[in-house]
Parts: C-alpha cells; sequence; structure tokens
C-alpha cells in the first residue's frame, strides 16, 4: 500500500514497541563492533548529515518518554530518502532484513515538520529479543563520531 508516509525499520521490535528504525539499527551494529571503519565512518557521515539537515523533534528532548516514532513525508524528503540507500546497504550486508513500509495514517501525530512527523503508534508490540550480535545501548543526542570503535 502506498501512502504519503514512510518508514525505514528491520523486523525486529525494540522498546518503543515497534521496528526499530533504519539508523537505531545500523547503531546497534555499530555498538557490538560488527561494522567495518569504512561503515562506521558512514554511518557517521550520514547520520551527521541528517542531524544537520532534518529538524530535531521536542520530544527527543526529554529521551522520548511520550514513545513517539518519526516517519517521512514520502514526496518532500524524497531526496533524504534517497540518501539512507547506503545504510540499506549496511543491512543487507549484514544479513539484517528490514523494509520501507508506507502509510497514510501510522499513529496520532504529535510532531510536524516539512520532512517528517512524530507519531504515537495505535498499536504497541512486546519488544523482540536483539538479534544475535547486536549490542544495545542508550541513544545518544548529537553526533555520535566520538563513539568510535573501529581503528
Amino acid at each position: 500500500m502506498e501512502g504519503d508516509l514512510c518508514r525505514l525499520q528491520v523486523r525486529y521490535v525494540g522498546r518503543l514497541g515497534v521496528p526499530v528504525g533504519i539508523f537505531v539499527a545500523v547503531d546497534h551494529l555499530r555498538r557490538a563492533g560488527r561494522l567495518t571503519a569504512t561503515d562506521e565512518d558512514l554511518y557517521f557521515d550520514l547520520d551527521d548529515w541528517f542531524r544537520a539537515e532534518l529538524p530535531d523533534p521536542p520530544f527527543y528532548g526529554d529521551g522520548n518518554s511520550i514513545g513517539a516514532v518519526t516517519w517521512f513525508k514520502t514526496a518532500p524528503a524524497a531526496d533524504m530518502l534517497a540518501r539512507l540507500e547506503p545504510l540499506r546497504d549496511i543491512l543487507r550486508r549484514y544479513d539484517v532484513p528490514h523494509d520501507r513500509i508506507e502509510s497514510n495514517d501510522p499513529g496520532r501525530i504529535v510532531y510536524a515538520d516539512d520532512f517528517q512527523v512524530g507519531v504515537i503508534p495505535y498499536i504497541r508490540a512486546t519488544p523482540t529479543p536483539i538479534p544475535q550480535g547486536f549490542t544495545l545501548g542508550p541513544t545518544t543526542a548529537g553526533s555520535k563520531r566520538h563513539l568510535r570503535k573501529s581503528t
């Protein structure tokens, strides 16, 4: 089903009760030390670019206590979505199943800007066990480049 909104997500459910988004999934691989130095640099470059170009929803300011999930506005964010292909390639290389999900109504909208919306999902699932070889950790505000593990 095509929709006005889309989300790139993996097939395991995280702490918010929804499938984990692409940035967090690649960060799980990074935390586990599974990324090559080249993959890690690519991830940091893309993460930094999105942090500079995409508005930061206010619910992230308190660690997302409301449990909102962000979705891209499909048409306005088309160029941004194209920039995410290298992260999808990383997930493919590490055999992490993922999908592009589209919807017109993924939840109650609590935030919107020119490129994305934040929603409270209508349905939440029980988090699934994290896949083997992944490492969870708290989300870090700002650039993650200082967390570099590879040499």
